[in-house]
């Protein structure tokens, strides 16, 4: 495969794909509580509005990217839309973070409402029943979900060059599948990297709080804590849930089998880490068994409180660059890697900044000297490929060295300093003067 990807295409190539970002941000008022403020009317109707729109509460706006092949035009698209929600929501903002700012008791945490029509009144009553299944709180933990497919010419020409009786789908469904299962063993990586929730508020769910320290008023932690909304205090199903990705079939037929058992509703009560997006995901088994894998959905990205978007450009050049490594990375056949996977998902988050061991197929490793071997292998393929990523891929292996340059470091040292409110709130406020500049 890496024969054939240097013999056809350049490095400014393999840095296309097709790339979409979701920004979700609760609205906070000057005090740092959750806003209780309807949706402004200026974004119009939820529903369909394609770029700013609502998630669980009418206080979470979500921030919608259409499909870009290029990485800068696609934050920068994201920046555009943050510049306008600061904008329109007078004097409200922001919450720069993905653990929540002050926030209410589930009853008066107000849920999205939509148009009268039959697809406003569902999209309630869903809300309703997740509500009364997961609680109000955990609802309004926000993040980055990271949507993006590989350019159509890089999979039709790594199909060209096999000789295989499978028909394209199949083959081109083959990729995707392989990438969604290196993406779950290797996500702790991009949580360690990228993750920021290292803190939150006592207003959270009161059995996470009453477990940590106090480590600045209303604000509590662990030692070593890196992100919260990836850990047991996320927002997760109530039963641990593992479909299968051997195939497209036996995926569709996981997640109908956790339906049939009353685990989940629907598809998009799965709340897996990465997700298979079909064509038409509102017929999605059949619309996946039909025509394949559209894109992949990633879904462990914490919010960057220290990027206006959410996520900074660096960092989706390494999104794209772990991308790469997903497809070229081989696999064993270690039976339980879902499982582990997972352990090592909550011993990073819970424990990340300390000098930790994860499983490596059933073997515990040391954290730095695991993340400094993926890392090499993605800068000898960044050097193979012409990728010219040098100081991205520098910048990561620091962090991997030092956990004094992560941004949950950061945040919890500015907390210290400022306090929960102050240290978020005086981002936020910076962010829509930057935003007011730019008008």
């Amino acid at each position: 495969m890496i024969k054939q990807i240097q013999q056809v295409f350049s490095g400014k190539e393999l840095m296309k794909g097709n790339f979409g970002i979701e920004r979700e941000g609760l609205r906070c008022d000057q005090e740092g509580q959750l806003a209780r403020t309807p949706h402004p009317k200026v974004f119009g109707e939820k529903l369909f509005n394609p770029y700013i729109t609502t998630d669980f509460s009418e206080s979470q706006v979500e921030l919608i990217t259409p499909v870009f092949q290029s990485i800068e035009e696609t934050h920068k698209f994201l920046e555009g839309l943050y510049d306008i929600t600061a904008m329109e929501i007078e004097q409200e903002y922001i919450w720069p973070q993905s653990m929540p700012c002050i926030i209410p008791e589930d009853k008066d945490i107000p849920i999205a409402t939509f148009c009268g029509c039959e697809p406003g009144k569902e999209a309630h009553n869903y809300r309703k029943k997740l509500l009364a299944k997961y609680g109000g709180k955990k609802q309004l933990l926000s993040g980055i979900h990271y949507n993006f497919s590989f350019d159509e010419d890089l999979i039709k020409a790594l199909y060209e060059g096999n000789e295989q009786e499978q028909d394209y789908i199949t083959f081109r469904n083959g990729i995707y599948l392989k990438v969604a299962r290196n993406y779950l063993r290797y996500r702790w990586l991009l949580i360690y990297l990228l993750g920021s929730t290292s803190i939150m508020h006592e207003s959270y769910v009161e059995e996470c709080v009453k477990q940590l320290d106090e480590v600045r008023d209303e604000a509590y932690s662990n030692k070593g804590a890196l992100s919260y909304r990836n850990s047991e205090c996320g927002y997760a199903n109530q039963v641990e849930l593992f479909p299968s990705y051997d195939s497209v079939d036996k995926y569709v037929e996981s997640i109908e089998q956790f339906i049939k058992q009353g685990f989940i509703e629907s598809p998009k009560e799965l709340y897996s880490q990465i997700r298979l997006k079909a064509y038409d995901n509102s017929q999605f088994f059949s619309s996946l068994q039909d025509k394949g894998v559209f894109y992949l959905e990633y879904r462990s990205i914490d919010i960057n409180p220290f990027d206006k978007a959410g996520i900074k450009l660096e960092d989706l050049y390494f999104m794209h660059l772990f991308n790469l490594f997903l497809l070229l990375k081989e696999e064993n056949d270690y039976t339980d890697w879902q499982e582990e996977a997972l352990q090592n998902q909550r011993r990073i988050a819970r424990f990340g900044q300390r000098n930790i061991t994860l499983l490596k197929d059933g073997e515990e490793i040391s954290k730095e000297i695991w993340g400094l071997e993926i890392l090499e292998e993605m800068k000898t393929m960044n050097a193979r490929f012409g990728l010219e990523k040098e100081g991205v891929l520098e910048h990561m292996t620091e962090k991997i060295r030092s956990y004094k340059l992560t941004y949950a470091y950061k945040i919890m040292k500015e907390v210290k300093k400022q306090g929960y409110i102050e240290a978020h709130l005086n981002l936020a406020k910076q962010y829509k003067q930057e935003a007011y500049h730019k008008r």
